[in-house]
């Protein structure tokens, strides 16, 4: 809703926040985090949203569909990220062929509870303020 600019600057601040005040991630990860989370997820789940809407157009099952693709992929491709980040670490003693399968498979099966999140809320806020969804590229 958005769009990345805006979505970029919303991880960090999230990131930031969740770092200072909920002490989760730390601030030591915290470049990794707005890489893999702000970037990372952010960036591939509004190309597949948008690259969706336009190729399919904006009807709404197709949006909600497309949200969900989004959604899901993007998290699951930061889990990929932070494995190899990890994986590659000279600091952590298992190497990326343990890391990156287990990040790989546990963001898989979370992208689509973050999936199911994201259509819902798209489908909804396109019900009540349909102004505020990317409906047209």
């Amino acid at each position: 809703m958005l769009g990345p600019w805006l979505g970029f600057l919303t991880l960090f601040l999230v990131l930031l926040v969740q770092c200072l005040v909920f002490h989760d991630g730390g601030i030591t990860a915290l470049g990794a985090n707005s890489l893999n989370m702000a970037i990372v997820n952010v960036l591939a789940g509004y190309l597949i949203y948008r690259s969706l809407i336009k190729k399919l157009g904006a009807k709404e099952p197709v949006r909600a569909i497309a949200a969900f693709l989004g959604s899901w992929i993007g998290i699951f491709l930061a889990g990929v990220a932070c494995g190899l980040e990890i994986g590659f670490s000279p600091s952590f003693p298992y190497g990326v062929t343990i890391t990156l399968p287990v990040m790989a498979m546990w963001h898989l099966a979370l992208g689509v509870i973050e999936g199911l999140i994201t259509a819902s809320v798209i489908a909804y806020v396109a019900r009540k303020a349909p102004n505020l969804v990317l409906s047209e590229v």
